[in-house]
């Protein structure tokens, strides 16, 4: 698996994210958390989010997550800069797709896009301009959101030496995916750290470099933490693999301006990912979950959704706004996989995703994909 991410998939990821389609994401950063309340600290101007200048129109219609905060919550705290500039052909109108299968219903009802509430406060971000790498965020606030993911979260067993024996298949997946995004996200933060600060400007970073000490404490030195890092890249990666028709038909086809991430994706990247399939054995089978929509299943699949939901509520007290940005685009591309494995495998409909949905899977599993890729960078900087 490291050698066909290294060799094949993360070279193409990382040409496919920076296309125009796949580089802008909805996100409203202005909703309170509902779940506590304190007061974030963050080192770094890096914590703020470059905006777009102007909304694309696509970003009005578009679908968006459910709403967990009202349209009126405070966004008094944002001090953003405004620097990115948006091609008018992403203004355009954005044809939306219909019949989404919400992860997030317990009834598992389909709804359209229309169904989704969109906050007046939502802005779109160019990924590109806001890479996930130190923040400065950290302290009390940045503790009580991990401690919030892995105590309250993910599945607690029985007992401390049990080994996670009293878990479900489905329970002991989900807890290595939370896992194995705290992973990635600390491996980005040590391959991109602030290795000194710029005595001439106020919260701005001087010097960016890896930290391979942090890379080592948080993960290398833990298998444990390594190997959750190859289960929730499979898991991703099975994901993309099996909608890879839907992602194809998420991008607009009726503008030339998108046709470079057609191309990067169905022509370059989607031909690889196919073909791993018919060569490669599966890293994940998705059979192993029990989540088959009846009986005891049925109930770890509704739990499975309260958990995810709950995810969402966390990742909204996040206290930074770019850790928010990263954070909340890789709970949804989690909570797509998740949706995209557990289809009933019994139908012959075509799983559709929304833009958002599209934009969050990709993107999620070049985190991950480029958090190995870390890994061993980093790991043979400390041997060197």
């Amino acid at each position: 698996m490291k050698r066909i991410n290294a060799e094949i998939v993360h070279p193409l990821l990382k040409r496919v994210v920076e296309t125009p389609f796949f580089a802008h994401f909805k996100i409203d950063l202005c909703s309170d958390c509902e779940l506590w309340t304190d007061a974030p600290l963050c080192v770094l101007r890096d914590c703020g989010v470059c905006e777009c200048d102007e909304p694309p129109a696509w970003a009005n219609t578009v679908e968006w997550m459910p709403s967990i905060t009202g349209p009126d919550a405070d966004c008094a705290y944002l001090d953003d800069q405004v620097v990115t500039t948006v091609d008018h052909h992403v203004l355009d109108e954005w044809p939306s797709s219909s019949g989404l299968l919400s992860f997030l219903n317990d009834d598992s009802k389909v709804e359209t896009e229309s169904n989704h509430a969109i906050s007046d406060t939502a802005v779109v971000v160019d990924l590109r301009l806001n890479p996930e790498r130190y923040t400065g965020y950290n302290g009390p606030s940045a503790e009580k959101v991990w401690n919030a993911i892995h105590s309250e979260n993910c599945f607690q067993q029985e007992n401390a030496t049990d080994g996670g024996c009293s878990l479900t298949s489905d329970q002991r997946v989900y807890n290595r995916i939370l896992s194995g995004l705290h992973s990635s996200i600390s491996l980005h933060i040590a391959h991109s750290y602030c290795l000194e600060m710029d005595p001439n400007k106020i919260a701005e970073c001087k010097s960016w470099g890896p930290h391979v000490s942090i890379a080592l404490e948080r993960v290398l030195n833990h298998k444990d933490r390594m190997e959750n890092l190859y289960v929730a890249f499979a898991v991703l990666l099975r994901a993309v693999q099996k909608v890879g028709i839907a992602i194809t038909s998420a991008v607009p086809t009726e503008d030339d301006f998108f046709a470079e991430s057609l191309k990067e994706w169905k022509d370059h990247l989607l031909p690889q990912l196919q073909n791993m399939v018919n060569t490669c054995p599966l890293m994940f089978e998705e059979t192993s979950l029990s989540l088959d929509g009846e009986g005891l299943g049925n109930l770890n699949r509704l739990e499975l959704q309260r958990r995810f939901r709950h995810l969402q509520q966390i990742m909204q007290c996040v206290g930074c706004d770019r850790c928010k940005l990263w954070g909340t685009l890789q709970t949804l591309g989690i909570g797509t996989a998740l949706r995209v494995l557990l289809a009933e495998n019994s139908t012959n409909e075509i799983v559709k995703l929304s833009r958002q949905e599209a934009v969050a899977l990709v993107h999620t599993l070049e985190r991950f994909s480029s958090a190995l890729v870390y890994a061993t960078e980093l790991a043979t900087s400390q041997e060197g």
